[in-house]
């Protein structure tokens, strides 16, 4: 008998266990979770806000030789307007490189209200062409205004091969620098024929293959016996097999 009541027992609360919360219970739980989620809603709108959370200050950083201050902020002001949260640093950062003078960007907020901008501009090291740079790093750009930067090679050649013309560039600069002679104009023709322009206003035929053989040819050729005519030089053609063509003025 005892064995039953307390089988009678379990069975009971068993029961009540697997019955459905009350229908105010479960309207109280849903309630609870609808008004947690208002007010987490109602705080994520309020701190992303700009009224609340304005981005009102702006530094800049570097050295800036190109870049205009009105320029930057044209860039930059309509952006803050989103406040500090919501704005974005990788959307600030897309814009400003696509300034030609820009190399590279580096934008952080800094709470509560400031933008940090780090800038480095590109160092012009040739023109190219009519209108275009090329940097230190074999870069090419194109601003938006032309500029005169006294002492730059002129860089000539096909669309796409600015950088194998400034590695060439550099190559033959080093190897003509003992004899004091400075590359003024370095050009690679659609069909591959190269030719320079030397400070001293001569020319220099390459031609299409075998360049730094050639080269060092007329580097020999004229340390040993051009260099004492070299007012009178126009142009050497190095376009042979073992000698060259020396036009005079």
């Amino acid at each position: 008998m005892e064995k039953t009541s307390r089988q009678k027992i379990r069975h009971a609360i068993e029961k009540r266990q697997k019955q459905p919360n009350p229908i105010w219970k479960r309207l109280g739980m849903g309630l609870g979770s609808l008004s947690l989620f208002f007010v987490l809603g109602y705080a994520t709108l309020w701190f992303l806000d700009p009224i609340h959370f304005p981005l009102t200050s702006v530094k800049l950083l570097g050295e800036r030789n190109h870049l205009t201050q009105t320029e930057l902020y044209q860039i930059i002001i309509p952006e803050m307007k989103s406040g500090f949260f919501r704005f974005k640093v990788s959307k600030i950062r897309s814009k400003l490189l696509a300034l030609p003078w820009i190399k590279q960007v580096d934008v952080r907020k800094v709470w509560p209200n400031q933008l940090v901008i780090h800038f480095e501009e590109h160092t012009p090291a040739a023109y190219w062409g009519n209108q275009g740079l090329v940097s230190e790093q074999g870069v090419l750009f194109t601003p938006q205004y032309a500029v005169t930067i006294p002492d730059l090679p002129l860089l000539e050649g096909p669309d796409g091969r600015s950088n194998t013309v400034w590695q060439q560039y550099l190559e033959m600069k080093k190897m003509l620098a003992p004899l004091q002679l400075h590359i003024t104009q370095i050009t690679l023709a659609p069909r591959g024929a190269w030719q320079l322009r030397l400070s001293n206003g001569t020319t220099i035929v390459l031609g299409t293959h075998d360049i730094l053989p050639r080269l060092n040819r007329f580097i020999r050729v004229y340390d040993q016996h051009l260099c004492q005519k070299q007012a009178q030089l126009a142009y050497v053609d190095l376009r042979y097999t073992s000698g060259m063509a020396v036009g005079w003025k």
